[in-house]
């Protein structure tokens, strides 16, 4: 369906309301006219009737009937618009009449009486009937004369009205719509808009100033989002690494040492060169065996964590902050309860890992509402508390073991409280799980943070 104007709509609204509100004064106007004219004519009818039954009351009562016809005939030309008169005895006798009488309006009645000397007698009357044509006709050549003018001042106000339109309101409007691509750079409100535009054009530039603001602040979530996934896969690529190099350590440590040692023990019953030679080179491949250990050792190795005096209760809101937008996409809410500055020495990154760490299993695991609380007692630290499904018995003797995991084949890596425990223990924290204390299903986690000089209360 097309779509029409605003312009359109309201000039046509406004236009057809104006115009019919002419035609109907135009209307009232035309019947006023007509019956005012009629009016006139009906009057002027009476006051002839009248003055007639006055002048021929003597030609009556002498029986002149040739005065009364000379009467009527002055009468006929001199009243233009006359149809009708005549003059009757009082027993209905025709004394005399001229033109032709109208079966409508019906005429005017004078009557002639004979007053004085205690005498009150009616002797005939005088009918008076005019013909309402030519005023009917003068009506509508007033009524045609009237329509036309109204017609071209309809014409007229509709096309000011629409220029009205398009230059107060429509024009700015527009003007508005562009402002509202961000693209594009806001053009200032006319000096002389309307209220109402210059109120839509405030309107538009707030609303573009907020989404300016969420852009931006989607923006730097999505940032700080990308960069704590980037470490936590870096964190998870080192812990793989270490927990490899760890094992390979394991299993290539006794071997290497029990070759090197054979390899010295042989070397001083080596009389041989060939054979002293070949020791030598068994201890040199050896040693250098054990070197390239220590090097996958070293290279999985984190860096040093940098400790600092935090605010929990900032760091934590900040967290809450960055993945509150994940977190709804999975239909959970993540809530940071109280506000009182918490602190502690600790790495902020290295918090925000562990918190990111927990916070995300309990998702995986089906929480629908996470809340995380920095507290001071009994020791500085952030308590991450959900409502999931908890974990099995099974598994919480070997919780922060590497590998250990809850999630089905192929969806996790059982790293992440692993890590997590590491990464705590390099800041001389400890995290550690416990039942969700309000005795309801899901779990629990403290990061807790050692006191010392610089974060004990005063």
């Amino acid at each position: 369906m097309k779509r029409r104007s605003l312009a359109f709509e309201l000039t046509a609204y406004l236009g057809g309301a104006w115009l019919l509100l002419l035609l109907a004064l135009g209307g009232l106007l035309w019947q006023s006219a007509q019956r005012f004219i009629e009016d006139a004519q009906a009057d002027k009818a009476r006051a002839l009737a009248a003055q007639l039954a006055t002048v021929s009351l003597d030609a009556v009562l002498l029986r002149d009937y040739g005065t009364l016809e000379r009467y009527l005939a002055d009468l006929a030309g001199a009243a233009g618009g006359l149809a009708h008169a005549e003059i009757r005895r009082a027993d209905g006798q025709v004394l005399a009449s001229t033109g032709q009488r109208l079966d409508q309006p019906e005429p005017l009645r004078a009557s002639m009486r004979i007053r004085g000397g205690g005498i009150d007698e009616e002797i005939g009357e005088v009918l008076a009937q005019y013909d309402p044509r030519p005023a009917r006709r003068a009506a509508w050549q007033l009524a045609g004369v009237l329509a036309l003018a109204l017609a071209v001042f309809a014409g007229l106000s509709f096309w000011a009205l629409r220029r009205l339109l398009l230059d107060r309101l429509v024009a700015p409007v527009a003007d508005l719509l562009e402002q509202a691509d961000p693209e594009r750079a806001a053009p200032p409100v006319p000096p002389g808009a309307a209220t109402e535009v210059a109120e839509l054009a405030a309107a538009i530039a707030n609303l573009r100033g907020r989404v300016d603001h969420h852009i931006a602040a989607a923006e730097e979530a999505a940032q700080s989002r990308n960069e704590a996934l980037r470490r936590l896969c870096s964190e998870q690529r080192l812990a793989a690494v270490g927990q490899l190099a760890g094992e390979v350590a394991h299993e290539l440590n006794t071997p290497l040492s029990n070759i090197l040692g054979y390899a010295q023990s042989a070397l001083p019953l080596a009389h041989e060169p060939s054979l002293r030679e070949s020791l030598e080179t068994i201890e040199a491949q050896a040693r250098r065996a054990g070197q390239i250990v220590r090097d996958m050792l070293t290279a999985a190795r984190a860096p040093a964590p940098s400790l600092h005096d935090a605010d929990l209760s900032a760091l934590a809101a900040g967290f809450v902050r960055l993945v509150t937008p994940l977190a709804r996409k999975q239909g959970c809410a993540v809530t940071l309860a109280g506000d009182a500055p918490v602190t502690a020495r600790a790495d902020s990154a290295r918090v925000e890992q562990i918190l990111f760490n927990l916070v995300f299993n309990a998702v995986q695991a089906g929480a629908r509402e996470i809340r995380l609380i920095a507290s001071a007692a009994p020791t500085p630290g952030i308590a991450v508390i959900d409502d999931g499904p908890g974990l099995p018995e099974t598994v919480r003797a070997r919780l922060f073991e590497p590998f250990v995991t809850t999630k089905p084949a192929g969806q996790g890596t059982g790293l992440g409280l692993a890590i997590s425990q590491r990464l705590a223990k390099e800041m001389g924290a400890e995290l550690v799980w416990r039942p969700n204390p309000e005795g309801a299903a899901g779990c629990a986690f403290r990061l807790s943070f050692p006191i010392t000089m610089e974060t004990a209360p005063e």
